[in-house]
């Protein structure tokens, strides 16, 4: 199993059987991993589709571990059962130009504590050490939220919108 570990967070990457549970069941996806039932689950932007996006995925790409989904585990102290805090995803290997695309989303209660920022740096270093040249993101431009947490975690706003209403920031690895 698949684990980057930050300061507060654990960052377990869903395998096959993971993201297969996680689109079929999820009392089936938290007992698995040994958390709390969230029933705000999934946070935003994610949705069923893209919890059977990566299970479909997996299923083609087995050794793509890393590569379509992670869950988030927030460690709130040795008296507290680890805590889905969100899920984030790498959408898919690098391109033929070495882009991924990145996507998270957190649970209300661990926006703002600067859990986003621990999940994008850790995501980024992970994508760059296995070949990404550069991590890409998009986002509402009203999402001042988010836009600040890629912009403390390195990301710039590159201004290139693949449609209108879309924000494009990206890191590269040689930032």
């Amino acid at each position: 199993m698949l684990i980057l570990t930050t300061q507060r967070l654990a960052l377990m990457a869903l395998d096959r059987e993971l993201a297969t549970l996680q689109a079929g069941s999820r009392s089936a996806f938290f007992n698995a991993i040994a958390v709390m039932h969230e029933p705000l689950w999934p946070p935003a932007p994610f949705e069923l589709a893209a919890f059977e996006w990566a299970a479909r995925h997996l299923a083609h790409d087995p050794q793509g571990e890393g590569w379509y989904g992670w869950a988030l585990l927030a460690n709130e102290g040795e008296r507290s059962p680890p805590r889905l805090a969100g899920i984030a995803a790498l959408i898919g290997r690098p391109d033929d130009d070495g882009d991924v695309e990145l996507a998270f989303g957190l649970l209300p209660e661990f926006r703002g504590r600067g859990y986003g920022e621990e999940t994008v740096r850790a995501l980024a270093q992970w994508a760059f050490a296995n070949g990404a040249q550069r991590v890409v993101a998009h986002l509402d431009p009203e999402d001042v939220i988010a836009a600040h947490t890629l912009s403390t975690s390195g990301f710039r706003d590159i201004g290139d919108a693949p449609y209108p209403g879309v924000a494009r920031w990206a890191l590269s690895a040689e930032a």
